[in-house]
């Protein structure tokens, strides 16, 4: 994948069939860490066209120290970004099927997303 957009959308594909599986997890918060960093490529190569993709990866401001071995180098900083979006588009998403389904028990029917 060569877009943070591309990344994104396979990220919460992955999240919304997780959750349909299992919607009464007990720690998705583990499922979309899990999820978001099997998302950050990890060649400098491939992390170089999805920051290139995105001035939101460029221009983003990390809260997490730098990715792999912890050195600020510019990959371990893009890398890091990458995450970080990917992590917030999903926790947006979880709360959302969250919602639906609280909804969709409360009227008593089963939920599907797609």
């Amino acid at each position: 994948m060569s877009s943070i957009e591309e990344i994104k959308a396979t990220a919460i594909s992955e999240l919304e069939e997780r959750f349909n599986s299992d919607p009464e997890m007990q720690y998705p918060e583990d499922m979309v860490s899990e999820i978001a960093d099997s998302s950050v490529p990890i060649y400098t190569y491939e992390l170089a066209l999805v920051a290139q993709s995105s001035m939101d990866v460029m221009l983003h401001e990390n809260e997490l120290p730098p990715a792999f071995d912890g050195t600020p180098t510019i990959t371990n900083q893009i890398a890091t970004a990458i995450y970080e979006i990917v992590q917030e588009e999903l926790y947006e998403r979880l709360y959302e099927l969250q919602q639906e389904h609280e909804v969709q028990q409360d009227n008593g029917t089963e939920m599907e997303v797609g």
